[in-house]
């Protein structure tokens, strides 16, 4: 884009690093402006249209994600927005001027901000038939569930258990279930989600928090015979799900919604590991990004645009907010998940 002027700021919310477990998530951002870095080689800038709030960016504003928190650097790792400046080769310059879905590169500023600077190859070009709004939400929850309805594939699985599934990425993994012909245990705490799953295609769906849960689950796997769990919850979630399910069984760890704080994390049960032979593995989505090649990206993102374009896939959103109303949005989503996504909004 050869009249772009290069701005020389960038407002946006950073990370304010507090010491206090009790503190909201409005609590540790803060509304700042920064100087704007130039481009590296490798890298684009990118004027920011819209961008969600995750599980995974508050369990980063906790400072208990996978990678360290950085004080005052701008937070969120997925978004939306239009490519306005390339310092990479022919397909950045060929970038330019597209709407792109984003990710956020690992330890640098994030993209809740006016612009964002990313990698080329973090950068999928959108169709025109899908908003600024879905299309912003695209790489993290949308990819999470295909890819790991794949590997329960590849794993031989033909059932599988979603813990936490009324999450975005639980809706995804059974909607993609369906499509691949897996059958489907899906766990929720609130009973408000259970006919919402069942709707959405879920074979059953367990309420964690009846009476005779256990039981239930025990009986479920032992009719649909589920040797995969997604498990977004960890601590004594695994565990009690493992050993209702088969011998031979594998979790895929994703997420850690329990409300533990200790950094260690997850929990499993050693005699089913050593008994059942249950395997436990984890799954990140910038670890999967970083070990495929450029061609498996853009296939994989053609294949969940076209499942939005057609309905299939769909984020729920709670609303959309600008720089004035996103904090206490951000706090109803920290506690009101399943209501939908909350979107930052830049026009």
């Amino acid at each position: 884009m050869s009249d772009f002027t290069y701005p020389t700021t960038n407002k946006g919310f950073a990370l304010k690093l507090i010491d206090d477990r009790q503190a909201s998530s409005s609590q540790r951002i803060e509304l700042k402006e920064k100087p704007l870095p130039k481009l590296k080689s490798g890298q684009v800038l990118i004027k920011m249209l819209a961008a969600p709030a995750n599980p995974s960016d508050l369990v980063y504003l906790l400072g208990r994600y996978g990678i360290a928190p950085v004080d005052s650097a701008f937070v969120g790792f997925e978004g939306c927005g239009v490519v306005v400046k390339a310092n990479a080769g022919l397909y950045g310059k060929w970038l330019e001027g597209k709407r792109v879905s984003l990710s956020a590169v690992p330890g640098l500023d994030g993209v809740w901000a006016e612009y964002a600077i990313t990698r080329a190859n973090y950068c999928l070009p959108i169709r025109k038939d899908i908003s600024d709004e879905q299309a912003s939400t695209i790489i993290v929850n949308p990819l999470t569930s295909i890819c790991m309805i794949d590997r329960a594939i590849e794993l031989g699985a033909k059932a599988v258990v979603i813990n936490a599934a009324a999450s975005q990425v639980g809706k995804g993994a059974i909607r993609y279930a369906k499509m691949k012909n897996l059958k489907t245990i899906a766990t929720v705490r609130s009973i408000s989600n259970v006919d919402v799953l069942e709707k959405l295609g879920a074979d059953c769906v367990l309420l964690t928090t009846a009476d005779d849960y256990k039981q239930q689950l025990t009986d479920a796997c032992q009719r649909i015979k589920p040797t995969v769990l997604l498990d977004a919850v960890a601590a004594l979630d695994t565990p009690q799900i493992l050993h209702a399910m088969p011998k031979r069984s594998t979790a895929i760890v994703y997420g850690r919604l329990t409300e533990n704080h200790d950094p260690i994390g997850g929990q499993f049960g050693v005699s089913d590991v050593i008994f059942k032979d249950i395997k436990i593995e984890g799954f990140w989505l910038a670890n999967y990004f970083s070990k495929s090649k450029p061609w498996h990206i853009y296939a994989l993102s053609k294949k969940v645009q076209k499942l939005f374009a057609e309905g299939i896939f769909q984020t729920d959103i709670y609303g959309t907010f600008n720089f004035d109303t996103f904090s206490s949005a951000l706090d109803h989503y920290a506690n009101n998940k399943s209501d939908g996504k909350v979107i930052l909004k830049f026009t």
